[in-house]
């Protein structure tokens, strides 16, 4: 899901996200992937000014993705230490999960992630 697909060039959003990983900063909570989501869907639907209403495609949006990432992607699991098996607090795992196949899975994750939401974005209308 590519920033220029949705007519959004801006590099602080990836710079933003760089902590998402390991489950918000290597805590094994929320998957990086979902919140990465749903940030991306309030940038596409969300409000500018907080006078503003909220854009109802956004709530849609939002609880599509959750709801479709949970159930084709990580068989229900939210966090990511759920996901990944991973306990970030122990180094040696985290190193074994970088040298061995985690981070191909997680890469899997993620692009299943990008697939489920640009479906998305294309059935509410943001992509041609």
């Amino acid at each position: 899901m590519g920033q220029k697909k949705l007519d959004i060039e801006d590099s602080r959003a990836v710079q933003g996200m760089a902590a998402l990983g390991g489950g918000i900063a290597s805590t094994g909570g929320t998957c990086g992937v979902i919140v990465g989501a749903v940030l991306c869907l309030g940038m596409v639907y969300g409000k500018e000014t907080p006078e503003q209403k909220d854009d109802p495609a956004m709530w849609k949006a939002g609880r599509s993705f959750h709801k479709r990432f949970l159930r084709d992607v990580t068989e229900g699991k939210i966090n990511c230490s759920e996901i990944t098996r991973v306990d970030w607090t122990d180094k040696e795992q985290i190193k074994s999960f970088v040298k061995g196949e985690g981070r191909v899975r997680c890469a899997g994750y993620t692009g299943s992630g990008a697939r489920i939401l640009g479906e998305i974005l294309e059935r509410y209308g943001c992509l041609d």
